[in-house]
């Protein structure tokens, strides 16, 4: 299946709303959204979701021959799946750009930043080390992949713990659980990859969505210079900076990229400190013989989630009174053997009165903007 691609009157209205202040879903220009981890029954399990975006990560180990250049030094292999569960213009068993470009930024930040140490992994020097394999599935792509993968492999790998060896002259014994308590992964440090978007040169904000995202970079795709881009930043808890990536307007203003940074080091420490919470209270958990899988993530507001047909975005500052009142519901009218629906004139949810925000729904007229008092100021994006 093809990819659905905007139009310029939505690319238009987004970068509009994105100039005044505003963003499609009420948040502010440094705010993320909701980080969620959950572990599944094994060790090296989790299932992390950074908004609507889901990403399943799992870490398994086995014992093989060393590579010649490093004798005494394990393995670490990191494996990103896009398939058509994640969005439905991937295909099954292929590979694509976007596979390609985390699998490589995700090399960068663990492998070449040197977080895990790999000498703890050797069992017998030039003859058995172990090889750990990071399997990366993206179940939901809704935005910013690159971040909730990042953080699912970091939590994965930290909550990872592989068989004791033991080593009898040159008889090597791999103990079960059972027979010995597992061995925790060996990390320095806790790298994690932030993304940031860039629109009009000077406008910088952070965990774009799927939309966002399309927007700045479908300029620099088409090779139209309109001051987008994208901006990944790799840190680590210490604030130091373990991975670069740059596309767009961030190659040209080092003054954005000095703020992404700055944003960066208070966001990856927030994120480092929750994964060590939520990995010490998984612990906590298994110790007291508590039973740990997914199915305590999967509530009826997950099941019922495909039942939504409208998109609704919520715009933050408007005022509760600018909203007007709601007409009668669609007409339908028949003409010639040929119906015709008349939608109302605007689409605005139950809760407007509660939050105090104005909501554009998306209907079959376009986008359908409620912001003042009476029906003529009503603004709608074709």
């Amino acid at each position: 299946m093809r990819e659905s691609f905007l139009s310029n009157c939505e690319k238009s209205f987004l970068q509009r709303i994105i100039s005044e202040g505003h963003r499609l879903d009420g948040r502010s220009y440094n705010e993320s959204r909701n980080v969620g981890i959950a572990f599944g029954s094994q060790y090296g399990s989790c299932i992390v979701s950074l908004g609507e975006t889901k990403v399943l990560a799992q870490v398994s180990c086995e014992v093989v021959q060393p590579k010649a250049t490093r004798p005494n030094e394990g393995i670490l292999y990191i494996n990103v799946e896009l398939g058509p569960m994640a969005a439905p213009q991937f295909e099954a068993n292929r590979q694509t750009d976007l596979s390609v470009y985390l699998n490589r930024l995700l090399e960068k930040c663990y492998k070449d930043s040197k977080c895990i140490d790999l000498e703890t992994l050797c069992i017998v020097a030039e003859e058995k080390v172990w090889s750990l394999r990071i399997d990366i599935k993206v179940l939901n792509h809704a935005g910013n992949l690159i971040e909730c993968a990042s953080i699912s492999a970091l939590t994965a790998l930290a909550h990872f713990k592989r068989p004791d060896v033991t080593r009898n002259g040159d008889a090597v014994t791999i103990h079960t659980m059972s027979e010995k308590d597992p061995i925790p992964t060996v990390l320095y440090h806790y790298p994690v990859c932030l993304t940031f978007a860039i629109f009009s040169n000077d406008i910088l904000i952070s965990d774009p969505s799927l939309i966002e995202e399309s927007v700045c970079t479908s300029s620099t795709d088409e090779g139209i210079n309109t001051g987008g881009g994208l901006l990944v930043i790799g840190m680590n808890q210490y604030k130091e900076l373990c991975l670069l990536d740059l596309t767009g307007a961030a190659i040209y203003n080092p003054n954005l990229v000095h703020k992404a940074i700055l944003s960066a080091a208070t966001r990856s420490k927030d994120v480092v400190d929750m994964i060590k919470t939520c990995i010490v209270s998984d612990d906590t958990k298994r110790q007291k013989r508590v039973k740990i899988n997914f199915s305590d993530i999967i509530t009826n507001e997950h099941v019922l989630s495909l039942s939504r047909r409208d998109v609704s975005i919520r715009l933050k500052h408007y005022n509760v009174d600018d909203v007007p009142p709601q007409d009668e519901d669609m007409k339908e009218t028949e003409s010639d053997g040929v119906e015709e629906v008349e939608l109302n004139k605007y689409d605005v949810v139950s809760s407007v009165a509660q939050t105090g925000e104005v909501v554009f729904q998306k209907s079959a007229s376009g986008w359908v903007e409620v912001s003042s008092e009476s029906e003529e100021d009503c603004t709608v994006v074709e």
